[in-house]
């Protein structure tokens, strides 16, 4: 039905945009009396308020309206709801990985099966950044292997058992109300198992998370994350490790994880350890399997290591941590940064095998080819990522020889300090010291039997030859 409008000067404003039609909504102001002879659609809705109604127009009415003298005031729009959407913020980590990029390509990890083995998941189904995983139907899994008759998703903040849920968000979280991105795996499939008890440390732990990982392998998930570690604290002191240990084949649950990722095609993605700072200073098992890939934690500008993340040993044939990722809490949440990324990777490329992917990983870092028992090879980023997969080259650290006792660099710095990993060999740090430039110049000291050092400079690299 149409209208036919007389007696009005028309103030129309304009309030929202252009419709798929070409159409435009304004307001017609009823208030003043002018003779006017243009046919209207019935309006959208009236205020008695203001004393106008709205129409959505055509071009062809807009313009009638104004030939017969009708006012047309603009306003800005409110855009459509699905134009409103805004690029998420990023957690920190995901900022330092630059996940940017593979949100830009629409990566999900859509498709992908995650199994998620750790000591909890309280209340993760009333959590509001996991949410949007239970409403899709991701969470296709959930096994109590502690305390089976226990009620999904319970148990006690006191005796950890958020844990698992902390660090699930960080592979697939979401905060809707606020726009937060903390992990990258939004389309993922979850499968969570809980073996860990926060009220003791028992071997029979190590024994359900192995359980847990061939339950998983049955089911055809290929990608685990373990934010989990084991050495010392048993509440019978006699099942505590020692460092020797650490080896990849000496605790039944390194073992277990290799055969996972030689035999069994899956890829275990294990925390380091928070030890450094103790006496222990090594690694934990199963980050000890040479075929897990063990993530350490660093700091966010200078991509230095945290002090907390733990060491790899210097008595193995091979380097751990794998990479490093930013988290001040500890490699339990460095961890899943890199499980979400791992997805994302799967997602791209399906026929990938695990070992290929940890070895794109290794070479996305800042230190590869020169790993250390600190970072391993150092932070991968997303653009390195691509550019590996798309067969591009990417920058790699200055190559430095010397047969000098020092190393002096002039540049222009824009960090506060420098950070040289000093190594006994090609990848076993002896001393880490920290450099603060003079101006710009700086001294690298060769100490006393080092054969080379990695020279980090905010995230770049130099490898310094010692001859």
């Amino acid at each position: 039905m149409t209208r036919l409008i007389g007696l009005y000067v028309l103030s129309i404003l304009l309030f929202a945009g252009s419709t798929a039609s070409g159409q435009h909504k304004y307001w017609l102001d009823h208030t003043s009396l002018a003779t006017l002879s243009v046919i209207l659609p019935e309006p959208d809705r009236c205020s008695e308020w203001i004393n106008a109604c709205t129409y959505t127009l055509t071009a062809d009415q807009t313009s009638a309206v104004i030939a017969a003298g009708g006012v047309l005031t603009p306003m800005l729009s409110f855009a459509p709801a699905a134009l409103a959407h805004k690029d998420p913020i990023l957690s920190f980590a995901l900022e330092q990985i630059q996940a940017n990029y593979f949100l830009k390509m629409g990566l999900t990890g859509k498709g992908v099966k995650i199994g998620i083995i750790d000591g909890g998941f309280l209340r993760a189904d009333r959590d509001p950044t996991l949410s949007h995983l239970f409403q899709k139907g991701l969470v296709k899994s959930y096994k109590d292997y502690i305390t089976p008759e226990m009620e999904a998703y319970g148990g006690a903040i006191g005796l950890d058992d958020n844990h698992g849920t902390e660090v699930w968000q960080l592979i697939g979280g979401y905060d809707k109300e606020k726009n937060i991105l903390y992990g990258l795996a939004q389309e993922a499939e979850y499968y969570l198992a809980r073996t860990d008890h926060g009220a003791y440390e028992k071997r029979i732990e190590e024994d359900l998370l192995i359980l847990a990982l061939e339950d998983m392998q049955r089911q055809g998930i290929r990608l685990v994350n373990v934010s989990l570690g084991y050495n010392l604290g048993y509440s019978d002191a006699s099942e505590n490790y020692r460092p020797s240990q650490m080896d990849g084949k000496s605790t039944a649950i390194a073992r277990a994880v290799e055969i996972a990722a030689t035999q069994k095609g899956m890829l275990i993605v294990v925390a380091a350890g928070n030890e450094a700072r103790d006496a222990w200073q090594t690694l934990s098992t199963p980050g000890d399997a040479q075929h897990a890939l063990t993530v350490g934690a660093s700091k966010f500008d200078i991509w230095d290591k945290m002090d907390y993340s733990s060491i790899g040993p210097d008595y193995t044939d091979f380097v751990k941590p794998d990479i490093s990722v930013y988290s001040t809490l500890g490699t339990s949440y460095s961890t899943p940064v890199v499980t979400g990324l791992v997805a994302c990777i799967w997602q791209m490329d399906s026929t990938l095998t695990n070992l290929e992917i940890i070895d794109i990983l290794k070479q996305a870092g800042n230190f590869y080819p020169y790993p250390n028992n600190y970072l391993g090879y150092g932070v991968p980023t997303c653009p390195n990522i691509i550019k590996i997969m798309s067969g591009e080259t990417i920058k790699r650290p200055q190559k430095v020889k010397t047969s000098k006792e020092s190393y002096k660099l002039t540049r222009d710095f824009d960090t506060k300090y420098l950070v040289a990993f000093h190594k006994k060999d090609e990848r076993n740090v002896m001393a880490r010291v920290v450099y603060r430039p003079m101006g710009n110049k700086v001294k690298i000291k060769r100490i006393t039997m080092a054969r080379q050092t990695s020279l980090l400079i905010g995230t770049e690299v130099i490898e310094i030859f010692w001859e």
